[in-house]
């Protein structure tokens, strides 16, 4: 016999093709002797810099180095440059955007009702994130003012939160509902 707990998620429509979805890349240069090298593209390795694979396979091909792809994933990759039989760097993909980056609450069977009356939602919809924004610092600072323990609910407030920002950054609403866990 399963249970039910109470979802909230992006409420994303439609999937973004592999090739339009934006990837950061992280590098760890292994061989000291290509250091310099490979200042250009340690330079682009950071959460500021998002590219499609296909710009990504552009910078790597600026490159002398045999390119040898080593893990592929759905959201992370790995590509090795190699030197001769030496590998000189190892460079991670991964993707960033809003279905790739899992963001979501599952709020336990007890605690569903509890929830929804707070929050004073139905059981199941959308919402725009920044209504929910306003929503939700308004109960937390009505919950902070009580002298009661009210960690779990603050701790969930928080993580509704974060999901919302992550929705409003990607434009998308808010949903939740209630979902059978087997």
């Amino acid at each position: 016999m399963g249970y039910r707990v109470l979802k909230f998620e992006p409420d994303i429509k439609n999937k973004t093709p592999k090739e339009h979805i934006l990837w950061v890349g992280q590098i760890e240069d292994i061989d000291i002797d290509h250091k310099r090298d490979l200042k250009p593209l340690k330079d682009v390795c950071n959460h500021e810099h998002r590219f499609t694979l296909k710009q990504w396979e552009e910078k790597f091909n600026a490159y002398d180095f045999k390119i040898v792809k080593n893990y592929d994933h759905d959201f992370v990759m790995e590509y090795l440059f190699e030197s001769g039989d030496f590998v000189v760097a190892c460079i991670q993909l991964f993707a960033c955007d809003v279905e790739t980056t899992y963001f979501s609450l599952e709020v336990p069977q007890d605690e569903i009702m509890g929830l929804l009356i707070l929050l004073d939602l139905k059981k199941s919809g959308t919402i725009f994130p920044f209504v929910f924004l306003q929503q939700l610092e308004h109960i937390t600072e009505k919950i902070k003012l009580q002298e009661d323990d009210n960690r779990n609910i603050l701790a969930q407030l928080r993580i509704l939160k974060d999901i919302a920002l992550h929705c409003q950054a990607y434009e998308v609403d808010v949903k939740w509902g209630i979902a059978e866990i087997d």
